[in-house]
Formats: C-alpha cells, sequence, structure tokens
C-alpha cells in the first residue's frame, strides 16, 4: 500500500526530493538518473532495518564488504553449479504442475501465490541448504521467512521502529522475536553440521552441490564466521525465492490473459521436448527465446524489486549538473523507469515484442533493470532465469495443465 501511495505522488516527477525522519531523500525515475547514481555511489544504508534478521551479506553489505561476499558466491552461480540445480528445479516444478493439476477442475478461486511461493521455497532450501520442506521439521520455515519478511517491511515503513530500542520493545511484547530466532536458529544448525561432517572426514551429502557446502568449504581456508556464512544464506534466500515467484506467478496470469502467446510458448516448448521430457540447461538457457521474452516483459511490468537503495557518501552530479548533497538516501524507483514512454512503446500494455532483438537494440545497455545495473547488479546473470523458467515450461507442457482464462490470484 505505502509504495502503490509513493507511486502516485511520484507520477507527475521525474525527481521527488522528501525527508524520512531526519535523513533527506530523493527518488529518482528516470534511466540516465538511476545509471548516474549507480555507477557513482555504491553503498546502501538499509543495513541496519534487516537487523536482527540478518546482518552483513551481498544485499546489505557496504561496497568493500560486498566485493568479499560477491568473490565469496560466484562460484555458487557458475554453469557447473547451475547444471547441478536444474535437476532440482525440474523436480520440483513437477510437484509444483501436479499440484496445479489437482485443482485445475475445481470450481473454486485458487490463489496461486501460495502454492508458487512454496514450491520457489522448496526449490531455494534444496539448493542453497540441502534440504527440503517436504523433511520433518522443516515445513514451516517457509510462513515463518513470509511473515519476517513482512516485519522486516513494517519497519522500514514505520519511523518509530527504526530505533533499536523501540523495535526490540515491539518484537518482545508481541511474541515475534520468536520469529527472528526461528530464522536465524535454522540456517546455523545445518552450516554447524556442515562443518562438522567436513572436519570429521564426511562429505557432505550432496556433495558440493549446494551453496552452503562451497561456504563451509570456503571457510575452512577464509577467514568466515559461521554468522556471516548464515547472513548470505538468509539473504540469498530472501532475494532469489520472492524475485522468482512473484514473476512465475505474473507469468502464468499474463499467459493466460494473452492466449495466443501463451501457444507460441507451448509451441517453442513442444519443438525441443516433444516427448515432455525435462529440459536441460542448455535448453533452458539457450533455446527458449520467446519464453525468456514473456518473462522479462512479466519482469518489466511487475517488477519485483520495485526500488533499490543507495547512499551517497559524497556529492553525486547528476547528468544535467544538478548535484545530490552528501549524506542522502537516494531511492531509485525501478518499477516506473520501466514504464518509461521514452524507452517503451506502449509501456502499459504487456507486450513481449518490447523485448524482441530489434526492440532491445533500440534502447540504451541496462535500461531493463531486471537484475539492476552497474557495481551492484544482481550476483545471477540472466542465466539464472531457469529459475524461473522450468516451473513455467512444466505447466505448460501438459495440455490438461495449460493455463486459461480463469480468475486467479498471483
Amino acid at each position: 500500500d505505502n509504495i502503490g501511495k509513493m507511486e502516485k505522488i511520484m507520477e507527475p516527477y521525474d525527481r521527488l526530493l522528501f525527508w524520512i525522519g531526519p535523513i533527506p531523500t530523493i527518488m529518482l525515475k528516470k534511466y540516465d538518473d538511476i545509471m548516474t547514481v549507480t555507477n557513482q555511489c555504491h553503498d546502501r544504508d538499509f543495513h541496519d532495518f534487516l537487523k536482527p534478521w540478518t546482518d552483513v551479506g551481498i544485499v546489505t553489505a557496504r561496497y568493500d564488504e560486498w566485493k568479499k561476499s560477491r568473490k565469496m558466491l560466484s562460484p555458487a552461480f557458475s554453469s557447473q553449479m547451475l547444471t547441478k540445480y536444474v535437476e532440482v528445479f525440474n523436480e520440483k516444478a513437477s510437484i509444483l504442475a501436479d499440484q496445479f493439476r489437482s485443482v485445475v477442475d475445481t470450481d473454486e478461486m485458487v490463489d496461486i501465490w501460495d502454492i508458487v511461493v512454496n514450491a520457489n521455497m522448496n526449490t531455494a532450501l534444496e539448493n542453497i541448504m540441502g534440504v527440503s520442506c517436504e523433511e520433518k521439521n522443516n515445513g514451516g520455515f517457509t510462513q515463518v521467512w513470509m511473515k519476517a519478511l513482512q516485519n522486516m517491511s513494517k519497519r522500514i515503513s514505520t519511523p518509530w521502529l527504526h530505533s533499536r530500542f523501540a523495535l526490540w520493545i515491539y518484537l518482545n511484547i508481541t511474541g515475534k522475536i520468536k520469529l527472528v530466532e526461528y530464522v536465524n536458529e535454522f540456517p546455523t544448525k545445518i552450516i554447524k553440521d556442515t562443518l562438522h561432517d567436513i572436519r570429521n572426514g564426511n562429505e557432505p551429502v550432496h556433495s558440493s552441490k549446494t551453496v552452503i557446502d562451497l561456504l563451509v568449504k570456503k571457510s575452512l581456508t577464509d577467514d568466515i564466521t559461521e554468522t556471516r556464512m548464515k547472513d548470505e544464506v538468509l539473504q540469498l534466500i530472501a532475494t532469489g525465492m520472492e524475485t522468482s515467484a512473484l514473476n512465475v506467478s505474473f507469468s502464468l496470469l499474463m499467459l493466460a490473459i494473452h492466449q495466443d502467446v501463451q501457444q507460441k510458448v507451448y509451441q517453442e516448448i513442444k519443438r525441443l521436448t516433444p516427448n515432455d521430457a525435462p529440459l536441460t540447461f542448455d535448453q533452458l538457457t539457450n533455446d527458449l527465446k520467446y519464453l525468456e521474452q514473456c518473462i522479462r516483459e512479466t519482469g518489466r511490468m511487475y517488477t519485483a524489486s520495485i526500488v533499490t537503495l543507495r547512499y551517497t557518501h559524497k556529492e553525486c552530479a547528476l547528468h544535467d549538473n544538478k548535484i545530490i548533497p552528501a549524506g542522502t538516501n537516494v531511492l531509485l524507483h525501478l518499477h516506473l523507469s520501466h514504464y518509461d514512454k521514452d524507452l517503451y512503446e506502449n509501456p502499459r500494455n504487456w507486450d513481449p515484442q518490447h523485448f524482441s532483438e530489434q526492440a532491445v537494440a533500440k534502447r540504451p545497455k541496462g535500461s531493463d533493470l531486471l537484475f539492476g545495473f552497474g557495481a551492484r547488479s544482481c550476483i545471477g546473470d540472466p542465466r539464472t532465469c531457469t529459475y524461473i523458467y522450468t516451473p513455467t515450461t512444466n505447466l505448460l507442457i501438459f495440455p490438461h495443465t495449460q493455463v486459461t482464462n480463469t480468475p486467479c490470484c498471483p
């Protein structure tokens, strides 16, 4: 609701200055301004807002620490590791398709968000931690995590909760401190168990197929604490799981509305796998050109990271020589930038042709900010869209589970 109100206020303006408590904040939405700030200002000043849920990690760290996080986590996003992840992607996406099949013939309205979130969390937990929500005692993590995200958002949008002392009182009085404890204890136990196994000469069950396995092995030679590993894992889950769940949900909704586009996507998939076999990593990343256009267009219109934050440690000169003073929070409104008529023809219409090769070539580099731009762009390059492609292909590959115009809530 707060984001929606902010957009209505911002829509007539290219730049908007306001105050959050004692902190000056400027919001920008034009491509040139966003590129200037992302290239000059590398730090994000919302680290304290995410405490006590998570501390220093790839999302919250200041630039020097962020570079360490990036280097530490990059091996987890290599082609070799992504190829290993696809096996889990296909398995969980097949389960997701079965869940949709079970409700497709019912007369009740189905909220696909809950189904997709659970499936994506399950995929994230297995590839990042090596555990599954189906295992005993793991099933409640998704619900606890979503409540934790709501509380993080509440703190950011509620000025009196900016105080650590006030937050501590609020969490304890409401009992929500237990959510904080559970979210932190869950990955910490897995890290400790993995460390114990490796130090005792036992190879982890997943044989370095998970992010935690890679981090733990790296910690044996580098100075990486258990707390730092825990925070990196939580922040990967936060950014990866919800982003992909939003895109899957809205992509399915858009394909339901645009049946002609859905048919083209279906034919593209069937050409690759006429026998309905699971798609390989190479097929997912190289051969689904039209599906990629659909997913990128969905990401443009329904941006997961609506705003991102930068902080000016020194003056920042914009392209027209206007100056942002040092000590200012800068909110980059990525969502509104995706509706810029100078960049997209009919930006309020969902149209995969916005991402045809010809259309992309006409726009400035990085104008579609789905993965960010500049020094702190997303660690996962577009190939990691396999996280998004796999559920969509599994849902469309069977005619009896094709999305229709039945009303649904993403």
